[in-house]
C-alpha cells in the first residue's frame, strides 16, 4: 500500500479534527457491547489513538498499528503512560502474521479502515490468521455503494459495502458472522447531498466547521438512544 506524503498529512488533519466527537467513538464501541471487547487487542489502523484510548485502560495488552509515521508519532505520544500498550508500523496488506499470532490476540478492531484497502478480502485473511482459536472481530465500514461520491473518493474509499457483500467476504475469510448492523441514519441524508449531489471534494470531517463538530458531540448520546429503539435499517456505517 502506497500513500504520499501529501496525502497523508491531509489524512492525519481529518482525523485529528474528529477528536472533538469522543462520544461518537463511544457509540462505535458501545454497539459492539461490553462482552466483546476482549482483552488482548490489535486495534488493525488506529489513526491518532481516538479508539485505542478508550480501549487501554481496560485491555490485558494493546497493540495498535499504523501506516504513516505521522499517525505513529502521534500513537505513541498519546499513548506513552499506557504501559500495556505497543505501537507499531504495519502494512495491512504485507502484515507480519506470525508476529501477530504470537501475540495470542483474542480481539482485533478495525474501524473504517477495510474501505481504503485495494485487496480488502486479503486483510480480512490476515486478521483470520491472526487470531486465536475463538478470537473475534469488531468491524466498521461505510454503507451503502449508492451514497460514494466525491467524497469518499476525496478519502482514498475504494469502496462503500452492502451486508451481503461483506458477509460473504467475511465468511469466506474463515469467519462466522454473529452480529451485522446499520448505524448513523441520520447522516445518509448530508453525505447524499454533500457527495453525490454537491459533489464536494473534501474528506467529509474537513467539510464540518469546528463549531458544528461539538455541537454533533452533544447530539450524539441522543441519536444513540434513538437507535437502540429504532433498529435502523439503513446507516451510514
Amino acid at each position: 500500500m502506497e500513500i504520499d506524503e501529501q496525502t497523508a498529512e491531509r489524512h492525519f488533519e481529518a482525523q485529528a479534527r474528529l477528536s472533538r466527537l469522543n462520544n461518537y467513538y463511544r457509540w462505535i464501541l458501545n454497539n459492539f457491547g461490553i462482552a466483546f471487547r476482549g482483552r488482548r487487542i490489535w486495534d488493525a489502523g488506529a489513526g491518532v489513538g481516538h479508539v485505542s484510548a478508550l480501549l487501554a485502560p481496560e485491555a490485558e495488552f494493546l497493540l495498535a498499528t499504523e501506516f504513516t509515521e505521522q499517525n505513529i508519532d502521534s500513537l505513541r505520544l498519546r499513548l506513552a503512560d499506557q504501559p500495556n500498550v505497543q505501537v507499531r508500523y504495519c502494512d495491512l496488506l504485507a502484515p507480519p502474521v506470525d508476529e501477530l499470532k504470537a501475540l495470542h490476540l483474542d480481539t482485533i478492531v478495525n474501524l473504517d479502515v477495510l474501505e481504503h484497502l485495494e485487496d480488502d478480502s486479503a486483510a480480512l485473511q490476515t486478521f483470520f490468521d491472526s487470531l486465536d482459536a475463538g478470537g473475534q472481530l469488531l468491524l466498521k465500514v461505510p454503507a451503502h455503494p449508492f451514497l460514494f461520491g466525491t467524497m469518499d473518493e476525496a478519502s482514498l474509499h475504494f469502496r462503500r459495502y452492502e451486508k451481503k457483500g461483506l458477509q460473504d467476504k467475511l465468511t469466506a475469510a474463515g469467519f462466522s458472522v454473529e452480529r451485522l448492523q446499520y448505524m448513523n441514519m441520520v447522516a445518509v441524508i448530508p453525505y447524499l447531498i454533500k457527495g453525490r449531489i454537491l459533489k464536494l471534494k473534501g474528506n467529509f470531517s474537513m467539510e464540518i466547521s469546528q463549531e458544528r463538530l461539538g455541537l454533533y458531540n452533544n447530539l450524539i448520546p441522543w441519536l444513540e438512544r434513538f437507535e437502540r429503539v429504532v433498529k435502523p435499517v439503513f446507516g451510514l456505517s
